[in-house]
């Protein structure tokens, strides 16, 4: 008997009892759907959690006062100040791109007929080449701004809107943050929310010198921020500017008042979500495989007890044993393999949908789709292949004689 024919045999066969067979392949059907949609939207967060580091700048490296406990969160906060700024600057000249000094606060910023609670950052020009911001009007702060400590500023994207949402270029107006008055020079692109889902476009920078003596009256600096030109140098650098503060500072390794990070360390922990939801994944997927295996298996062993009588007319007139364990195990692969196709589909609609909701795109892995489909048919041979060897094993004659 030919291929073609024994699964035009199979798929009558299965017709048959059309709501058992669907029930059968139900385990199927659900591990399937879990890995695509799954593994699709884990790669659809990835993507998006990459787009939002590249938005931050993966060059990047923080420099925060206190040290970092077991739990992650930052105690024994020993202010950072512009003297570690400069420091770093002199002693890494040519290595990084720049050295930010930034201090921020949340003030109020109001027009005339307008206002809104806003992040008020003082910072240097550096800033704009470390960070990567774009100025869509106007201009940036300059040394001149820092030397002068001018009362100007530079609005972001969100800030912009809220204040003045009928103007689009603002450069010239005046805006205050509580007793301050302040010239707009410049307005930078939208950068969108960061990785923890902040919202980078609703702050104000000002030069840091009138944020110190101007508005806070203080020195102690929020961060450091730098930028190495070159991906392959952060490490190092990081552990040098990690060793130079050490230094400044007279503290001992292990005992550090300061924390030095990396952007780069949370793609890194991207990736480990990304790749323990996997793992999640085909753990759920693997236990719903084998409760579908043995539906199946336990669905073809009642098949070929219904059809023992089947089996010895076929065997009568000619059917070897081989043709027999061949249409009872494509049965079985077939009935498996409509499991796979009818998961696939439902694993991609909730994939779409929880990307619809999340808003993040959707992620088609097409070789874990094959290899669903293969394991699919992996657990149709497997399990279907018992009952079929003892279809294939029948005594013609006491066949013949079942009811």
């Amino acid at each position: 008997m030919g291929l073609s024919a024994a699964l035009r045999m199979a798929l009558s066969a299965l017709m048959v009892h059309k709501g058992r067979s669907t029930l059968t392949s139900l385990g199927i059907v659900i591990g399937t759907a879990a890995v695509i949609a799954m593994v699709a939207a884990a790669g659809g967060a990835r993507q998006k959690l990459d787009e939002r580091l590249d938005n931050v700048g993966k060059n990047l490296i923080l420099v925060r006062a206190g040290a970092r406990s077991t739990n992650g969160t930052l105690t024994d906060l020993k202010p950072i100040t512009n003297e570690d700024a400069e420091l770093l600057r002199r002693r890494f000249r040519g290595k990084i791109q720049g050295v930010v000094e930034f201090q921020a606060s949340m003030r109020v910023a109001a027009t005339r007929t307008r206002s809104c609670t806003t992040m008020v950052g003082g910072t240097n020009p550096d800033m704009q080449v470390v960070r990567a911001w774009t100025v869509r009007h106007g201009r940036f702060l300059t040394e001149d701004d820092l030397n002068k400590q001018a009362a100007v500023c530079v609005l972001c994207a969100t800030v912009r809107e809220k204040l003045f949402p009928d103007l689009d270029n603002p450069v010239g107006q005046k805006i205050r943050v509580d007793h301050l008055q302040l010239l707009v020079v410049g307005t930078v692109e939208p950068k969108g929310r960061s990785p923890i889902g902040g919202d980078q476009d609703d702050q104000i920078f000002l030069p840091l010198t009138t944020f110190q003596r101007k508005l806070v009256n203080h020195e102690s600096l929020s961060l450091i921020l730098t930028s190495v030109a070159d991906m392959a140098q952060l490490d190092t650098v990081k552990e040098e500017m990690i060793a130079v503060l050490r230094e400044k500072r007279r503290v001992k390794e292990g005992q550090e008042d300061f924390d030095v990070s990396s952007v780069q360390e949370m793609a890194s922990i991207a990736v480990l979500m990304s790749s323990t939801m996997h793992v999640l994944a085909i753990m759920i997927a693997s236990i719903s495989l084998i409760v579908g295996g043995i539906g199946i298996m336990n669905i073809m062993l009642v098949s070929v007890t219904e059809r023992t009588r089947e089996i010895g007319i076929r065997m009568a007139i000619g059917a070897t044993p081989a043709d027999v364990l061949i249409q009872f195990l494509i049965e079985a692969v077939v009935l498996a393999l409509l499991g796979g196709a009818i998961g696939v589909s439902l694993g991609l609609a909730a994939a779409g949908a929880l990307a619809w909701l999340a808003n993040w795109p959707v992620i088609v892995d097409y070789p874990m789709i094959a290899l669903a489909f293969g394991v699919s048919a992996a657990v149709g041979v497997f399990f279907g292949f018992y009952p079929a060897h003892k279809a294939s094993r029948l005594d013609p004659i006491e066949a013949l004689r079942h009811e």
